[in-house]
């Protein structure tokens, strides 16, 4: 009696496992055979999934690199804050909440950066591939060592703040590594431009947060008014006049 599989109806033969199940059981398993080949063989891992059919696993990847970076940006914070105040009252009234939330969207906001000036140096000034999908797949595949590094780091900054570093630098040194070598899979044939298009993103995002950081403090030295101001003790000088409280 012949047998037919019951999710997809193809004819069986006896004892034969249906392709639709072989497959499926593959797609489930296929983020434990990517973990796996990030650590064991990462140049490989990085070549089969920079490939825009992986977006939805690089943007899951992508989350979990902001919400690694959050949680240690916390375990910094809070390590700091024991080694100089101890167990003072200050420490419980740091908003850990609002430090995490900030550092989500910060996350965030870095990655849409580095994603942008990537795109904008391989794609448009070194005329590679025109596919933005690829260059997220990349950063969220090449994200997942410093991911490792971050979680890992904020367990050590609780049981030695250097080690915690330490580890973090290793993370970030093979996050560049990997990013480094796949560039070579977005287009640009040309080996001698990889290195110069990994080096001008970087320095346009250095650039770009320098000059964010710059404007934010001139905002923030401007009263509501407008006008810059410098405080001395209870005095200030507004405009060419000093003012005295």
């Amino acid at each position: 009696m012949a047998k037919f599989c019951i999710h997809c109806g193809r004819k069986l033969e006896d004892g034969e496992v249906c392709h639709c199940q072989v497959q499926k059981r593959e797609h489930d398993l296929y983020f434990l055979y990517f973990l796996k080949g990030i650590f064991v063989k990462p140049i490989d891992t990085i070549k089969k999934y920079t490939n825009e059919k992986y977006l939805n696993l690089s943007l899951i990847l992508i989350m979990v690199f902001v919400l690694s970076f959050s949680i240690f940006i916390l375990s910094f914070i809070s390590n700091m804050a024991y080694s100089f105040l101890g167990n003072s009252l200050f420490v419980s009234y740091i908003p850990y909440f609002q430090i995490f939330i900030m550092m989500i969207f910060g996350g965030m906001f870095y990655s849409l950066i580095y994603v942008g000036f990537l795109y904008l140096v391989n794609s448009v000034i070194f005329k590679g591939e025109k596919n933005l999908k690829k260059i997220v797949t990349l950063y969220g595949v090449c994200s997942t060592i410093l991911s490792v590094g971050l979680l890992i780091s904020s367990v050590l900054m609780f049981i030695n703040g250097v080690l915690g570093i330490i580890f973090l630098s290793f993370g970030s040194v093979l996050n560049m590594i990997y990013l480094y070598n796949g560039i070579q899979y977005l287009g640009v044939k040309d080996k001698n431009k990889h290195g110069y298009i990994y080096l001008c993103t970087v320095a346009f995002c250095i650039l770009f947060f320098v000059i964010l950081s710059l404007f934010l403090g001139m905002i923030s030295n401007k009263d509501r008014y407008g006008n810059n101001y410098i405080r001395e003790n209870s005095n200030y000088y507004d405009d060419g006049n000093w003012y005295y409280n």
